[in-house]
């Protein structure tokens, strides 16, 4: 057997196994919203891997209609990890409608190359064999490059949703919850040194450069390990499938395993995590910022937060995140940002989205507007 031979036998071998773990954890038990975003995920592996072990002119011939279909599978990929960790971190997040937009590059690549989908397999082997026409290579390039888009938007929004648990960490996770992070972490780290691998051998491939090696079975082997480790994972920590934590929702231990924490210690805790949120995280500065990013980044519920601002900050949203603008621009003009750039230009530095909104804001929280607190302050 060549090694050529051998290595398309692990592919195969890889594959079968992913479609076994993706049957398990599509259909496990509980059935649980996680564990079905990463089975899906996982059988988008498997497929992608046999295509690749099989994809050869002579297959493409016999059977025609079976070229060009693994790349739908492509475009979930990136979308799909990202899915499995929003839904497996944030209980508002398993439900099937939040997720449909991700998933239009897929249907866009069958509704642009429909044309080529619906010729006869006759049709498809002839161009197989003599070249497809320039209007397909030009699309399936398009395609390929979006791909490559679509991992760094992705990674990058996953990599973002997880880098609010290193502020979270400083709650004294459990050990199943720590591990759970970090697993999420490996996950998509582990998906960005593959991308990297098929980017590069993607944009290789379109400008006609040749390498003594294919990056794409580099890419696929990993895709293959990366399965067996979640076959092993699956097996000895069964737990990391099938809790489905909330994980921001036990940042705070409790006192001990059988011990319920009463309403008023909960709204305390709540109140301390916002006051430590905003001043570490300064999301008042964004000044698009909504109730929906505060819900999102701290994994309290809308209920739970605007309890919180009524009873312990007695404010309104809007009014808590203006407050801290205001306590910002002052800050900005003690330091002399004023002396350097426009009073506009500060008030946007703290989060508001107009001078006349900072002036009303700023006045309402001093009794100046900023002109008049520079000038009555000698700043």
């Amino acid at each position: 057997m060549e090694i050529g031979s051998y290595y398309n036998l692990i592919l195969l071998g890889g594959a079968a196994f992913a479609l076994l773990m993706s049957m398990y954890l599509i259909f496990y038990p509980h059935n649980l919203f996680a564990n079905r975003i990463l089975g899906v995920l996982v059988f988008t592996w498997a497929f992608t891997c046999v295509s690749y072990a099989v994809a050869s002119n002579d297959f493409y011939i016999t059977y025609p209609h079976f070229f060009g279909v693994s790349s739908i599978f492509t475009f979930l990929f990136f979308p799909l990890i990202y899915l499995y960790i929003r839904s497996y971190l944030y209980k508002n997040a398993r439900h099937v409608r939040k997720g449909l937009v991700h998933y239009l590059p897929a249907l866009a690549y069958l509704i642009v190359l429909s044309p080529f989908f619906a010729k006869s397999a006759a049709e498809k082997s002839e161009m197989i064999v003599n070249g497809f026409p320039q209007w397909v290579k030009t699309i399936f390039n398009i395609f390929n490059i979006l791909v490559i888009l679509q991992g760094v938007f992705y990674s990058v929004l996953s990599l973002r949703l997880l880098h609010h648990f290193q502020y979270f960490r400083k709650s004294k996770l459990s050990k199943v919850q720590y591990s759970s992070v970090r697993w999420l972490y490996f996950l998509v780290m582990t998906n960005v040194l593959l991308w990297i691998i098929g980017a590069s051998g993607t944009f290789l491939m379109i400008i006609g450069i040749n390498l003594p090696f294919d990056p794409f079975k580099l890419f696929y082997m990993g895709l293959t390990v990366l399965t067996i480790i979640l076959s092993l994972f699956t097996i000895v920590r069964p737990q990391l499938f099938a809790m489905e934590e909330d994980i921001i929702k036990h940042i705070h231990p409790l006192k001990a395993e059988n011990q319920v924490i009463s309403p008023g210690e909960q709204k305390k805790l709540d109140h301390k995590q916002l006051l430590d949120y905003f001043s570490e995280e300064k999301p008042y500065l964004r000044n698009d910022l909504k109730m929906k990013d505060l819900v999102e980044e701290t994994g309290l519920s809308n209920k739970r937060i605007t309890d919180v601002l009524s009873t312990e900050f007695n404010k309104s949203f809007f009014d808590l995140v203006n407050e801290y603008r205001s306590e910002e621009a002052i800050r900005l003009i003690k330091g002399g940002f004023h002396k350097q750039h426009t009073l506009p230009h500060l008030g946007e530095e703290a989060g508001f989205n107009s001078k006349t909104t900072f002036n009303r804001i700023f006045k309402k929280h001093t009794g100046r507007t900023p002109s008049e607190f520079i000038q009555s302050n000698q700043l």
